[in-house]
């Protein structure tokens, strides 16, 4: 079994120097955190073959030069390099990818610049890395898809390889439903439908995974169960895995003697004043502007500390030639220039002002010669720089000031958290780690820096994959259950053997939706049906939830037998309607009132009354109030339904209450005493027809039970979806 890494950038990128060709580092925690994990993978690990990675190189291979270099790498795992034309990638990358996703997802979107035609090359690109995945992928390979980038690409092999382990990762936030559905419809469905072609989708916090999952049942109507989703005929699990870093590599590299020396001389040439160290991309979600203007307030505050505290600010380039990112250093550059204008004298600069990226060592020895490190970010994914700057100080002396809408604020609760939009907030937190006790700053970086030993990059990567390959074995389990076309024409063989069949047939989701008020079946539903009644040895039934005028409305004119009320009324084919057994209604004057109640609480809710069932459906209201009312609902005729003796049933967008002694358990009992048949066919897509299956006898005629949906089932076997069961009936009519 062999890993496939598939993400927008490898950990390698190709760069013209000298008129030659050369590889250098890329920059970023994903490319750093996971060739950590691909470097040592563990004895123990469920690979046995060299990890392959695929991805953007940077540049276009226009020949072979660049694919030889990569292949020349001698890493611990293999590199592919995926070819994009450059007009295409900057189409791709700065028209959607950084003009529509990006700000959307930081919660920018008046940045968000939408364009048909960048959308366009978003879908070309995905189709890109599925072509260059086609000729790599094997049967039994794991493949893991990261980021923003690469959202539709799931879906893509999916339809590709539809029994491969697939997960993806998303690194930055994923936004409310409020701001995620103000793409365009097709957009916005698009980019859930690829995400869900996984079996497990991560993200770094319990708050996007609740954002996407709020997003993915309002948008395309699929409900959840602790974030356990079943997508067409698979189950898709959505959960949280915040990432970590290699703690020992930054550790160790604070602690190593060219760093200690570098943090030495730091100090000593800013003549002993306290550092606080301000490092990010340059980007408008990092709240740089916000850090400066509370640095200019606490100099103000503070006055005994001008000459006495320095800020170092490190900038690194990105996107410069972006003209939002062009106005944005501008305005850095001024604001640096204004606050030391104000407050510098001949022999102190209150800030220094880097724009560059650092190495390793020298990254590290900032880390360890800071006294504070100011991580402000006004949205942010996860932040790393947060727990490398703890890593760096290794359990010594050194305080933090995390933004609380950091992905790492989740796990850092200890530090010193602000409101990066608050800079009265943050002028103070500034002044108050100055001033932090010398044992608390040990006591809270010791707590830290074992928590994110533990819980590193590694430890990520492995709980991920482990998740992965948990679901996938799942789904394993639940195909491995499905009748197979072989089996199925085995069972349709034996089924046209016998002298009289019983057909059970579930209504909804074979022939009427599941969660809405029954439309008319399609057409060739409707003539399968006729022929399956007009066969003599056929007794066909049809249970459903509607109501006597519903069930008649829809199949009344069929030489079927008919199930109403979920067993209440009952008919045979051209006869009237009888009632197996007297049914008390007067539980309905208690219940309606309720059920009328919460609907006036939810706009677009409605209340069915039925003789002997009431059901209140919530398909046109808002998904997430609906789910939430409809918990609410449930719990409470629950609490009812001990002294009323009623059935409550919690369904795909309704709720609903049936009499005492109702169930379609009874109606299946009912009609394999009237028909005597040799050989009985139950077919069922909802949880309704679990009663249908634990109705029918152990012994006596041949009985075949199938659920459609790849989901646990008291049936023998299951079907992937209703169109499978049609043909299976198809086939059994001849």
């Amino acid at each position: 079994m062999r890993l496939v890494i598939v993400s927008n950038r490898l950990p390698v990128r190709l760069v013209e120097k000298d008129g030659r060709i050369a590889v250098e580092p890329s920059a970023g925690g994903l490319a750093t955190g996971l060739e950590a994990y691909l470097s040592a993978l563990p004895a123990e690990s469920p690979f046995d073959e060299k990890p392959l990675w695929v991805g953007w190189p940077g540049r276009p291979l226009t020949d072979r030069t660049g694919l030889d270099i990569f292949q020349a790498q001698g890493r611990a795992f293999d590199i592919h390099p995926v070819h994009i034309p450059e007009d295409e990638m900057n189409a791709f990358y700065h028209g959607f990818c950084n003009a529509v996703l990006w700000p959307l997802f930081h919660y920018f979107p008046t940045y968000v610049s939408y364009k048909d035609s960048s959308w366009q090359a978003y879908e070309k690109v995905n189709t890109r890395f599925l072509t260059a995945l086609e000729p790599l992928v094997r049967e039994d390979d794991v493949i893991w898809v990261h980021d923003y980038q690469l959202m539709l690409l799931p879906r893509l092999l999916r339809q590709a390889h539809p029994l491969a382990a697939i997960g993806f990762f998303l690194h930055i936030p994923f936004p409310s439903h409020e701001l995620f559905r103000t793409l365009p419809r097709t957009c916005r469905q698009a980019l859930l439908h690829g995400v869900l072609g996984s079996d497990l989708v991560g993200f770094h916090t319990y708050d996007y995974t609740r954002h996407f999952i709020s997003s993915v049942s309002s948008i395309l109507g699929l409900s959840n169960t602790m974030g356990r989703l079943a997508v067409e005929d698979r189950p898709v699990v959505a959960d949280t895995f915040p990432m970590g870093i290699d703690v020992a590599k930054y550790a160790d590299a604070a602690a190593s003697k060219p760093a200690r020396a570098l943090a030495d001389n730091l100090r000593r040439s800013l003549a002993g004043a306290d550092i606080i160290l301000s490092m990010d991309r340059l980007d408008y979600s990092k709240g740089i502007l916000n850090r400066l203007a509370a640095f200019e307030l606490f100099l103000k505050r503070h006055p005994e500390r001008l000459e006495k505290v320095v800020l170092m600010l490190v900038v690194v380039p990105s996107r410069t030639e972006v003209k939002r990112y062009q106005e944005m250093k501008k305005r850095i550059d001024e604001l640096v220039g204004r606050i030391n204008g104000k407050y510098a004298t001949m022999a102190w600069t209150p800030i220094l002002y880097r724009f560059s990226c650092f190495p390793l060592g020298e990254l590290a020895a900032l880390y360890a010669a800071s006294d504070v490190a100011l991580v402000t970010p006004l949205r942010d994914g996860m932040n790393l720089i947060a727990k490398e700057y703890v890593a760096a100080k290794n359990g010594g002396t050194g305080v933090l000031i995390l933004s609380e809408t950091a992905g790492a604020a989740a796990e850092m609760g200890e530090t010193l958290m602000v409101n990066p939009r608050d800079i009265r907030e943050m002028a103070e937190a500034i002044e108050t780690a100055l001033t932090m006790d010398r044992d608390a700053q040990i006591r809270i970086n010791q707590t830290l820096f074992t928590r994110l030993t533990r819980f590193d990059v590694r430890h990520w990567a492995g709980d991920f994959l482990d998740s992965l390959f948990g679901v996938r074995d799942e789904r394993r389990r639940l195909e491995s259950r499905c009748l197979s076309p072989l089996g199925a024409q085995h069972l349709v063989e034996e089924m046209r053997q016998a002298k009289r069949r019983l057909l059970l047939l579930e209504a909804e989701g074979l022939f009427v939706s599941r969660d809405a008020a029954p439309d008319a079946p399609p057409p060739e539903s409707l003539e399968l049906l006729t022929l399956l009644g007009r066969d003599p040895a056929n007794m066909v039934v049809i249970i459903g939830s509607g109501s006597r005028a519903d069930m008649e409305r829809l199949f009344g004119g069929l030489p079927v037998a008919l199930a109403a009320e979920n067993g209440a009324f009952l008919r045979k084919a051209g006869q009237d309607w009888i009632m197996p057994r007297p049914l008390p209604r007067e539980w309905i004057a208690t219940i309606l009132p309720l059920m009328q109640r919460f609907a006036g609480r939810l706009p677009g809710a409605t209340v069915e009354e039925r003789e002997h069932s009431l059901v209140w459906r919530y398909r046109r209201a808002d998904k997430s109030l609906g789910e939430m009312r409809a918990r609410e609902l449930s719990a409470t005729l629950k609490g009812l339904a001990a002294g009323l003796e009623v059935t409550v049933r919690h369904g795909p967008a309704f709720v609903e209450t049936v009499s005492p002694g109702v169930g379609r358990g009874a109606a299946a009992y009912h009609f394999q005493r009237l028909h005597a048949p040799d050989a009985i066919l139950a077919l069922a897509a909802t949880d309704g027809g679990e009663e249908i299956f634990s109705a029918l006898p152990e012994r006596g005629p041949s009985t075949a039970t199938l659920r459609v949906g790849l989901c646990a089932t008291r049936a023998a076997f299951n079907l992937r979806n209703a169109r499978s069961a049609l043909v299976l009936l198809r086939n059994l009519a001849g």
